[in-house]
């Protein structure tokens, strides 16, 4: 069966003098255990069914704040299951958890940015509550999120608005992954609202294009 996997990320360009040069994503981190990893534990876990329903707001959402800053933000219904969110103080990730009808832990990992791009190791279980699998979805990447974080960081991105997007899907019978940034802040020095893809393989920037005015014009400006 084949499968994309989506998720995030990131890289730093090399300093270049022509416009078509082809850039490359420099990386920051080799490390093959990230921070996030430790965010997230495997163990068995239940959603509290009686806090939700008696704070939840009229959208169905009930979100609050714990003692050490995190933000948490709880949703779902009976047919669908349930869902938690936490955004550690300061942190760019999020906890992400699902549940079953029955309020047992169905999945957990860690996300980041806007779409949820997924990243780590994701723990799955069964409806009696028994860890069945363990993903590292960073696996099939050489570029690290953190590698993205810094290049949008340098690009003058806003990290935190809805307009900054990045996200990354690995095909498992090509054996080939790529990335794709969007976001407001510049390139090469030039402002504006970009879209950029990235060869995951070489960290190569194969394509750049600009988003002109509100009506979703696109200029390219670079593609390999």
């Amino acid at each position: 069966m084949k499968k994309i996997l989506f998720v995030c990320l990131s890289f730093t360009i090399y300093s270049c003098k022509s416009e078509n040069e082809i850039e490359k994503i420099k990386h920051y981190s080799i490390k093959t255990k990230h921070q996030y990893n430790d965010l997230v534990q495997g163990e068995y876990e239940t959603f509290n069914i009686k806090r939700f329903d008696k704070n939840k707001d009229k959208a169905g959402n009930y979100i609050y704040s714990l003692n050490d800053g995190t933000k948490v933000i709880e949703y779902g219904n009976a047919k669908s299951g349930y869902f938690t969110e936490e955004t550690p103080n300061n942190s760019l990730f999020v906890i992400s958890k699902g549940y079953y009808i029955n309020l047992g832990i169905r999945a957990k990992g860690i996300t980041y940015g806007n779409i949820g791009c997924v990243l780590g190791i994701w723990y799955e279980f069964d409806e009696n509550g028994n860890l069945i699998k363990e993903t590292n979805y960073d696996k099939p990447f050489k570029i690290a999120i953190v590698d993205i974080i810094e290049f949008l960081k340098v690009n003058k991105a806003d990290l935190n608005v809805i307009t900054t997007s990045v996200s990354r899907f690995y095909d498992e019978e090509t054996k080939k992954a790529k990335w794709t940034l969007i976001y407001r802040g510049k390139y090469k020095e030039k402002p504006g609202m970009f879209i950029i893809e990235i060869d995951d393989s070489t960290a190569e920037i194969v394509k750049v294009v600009k988003i002109l005015g509100k009506e979703g014009e696109k200029e390219i400006l670079f593609e390999k």
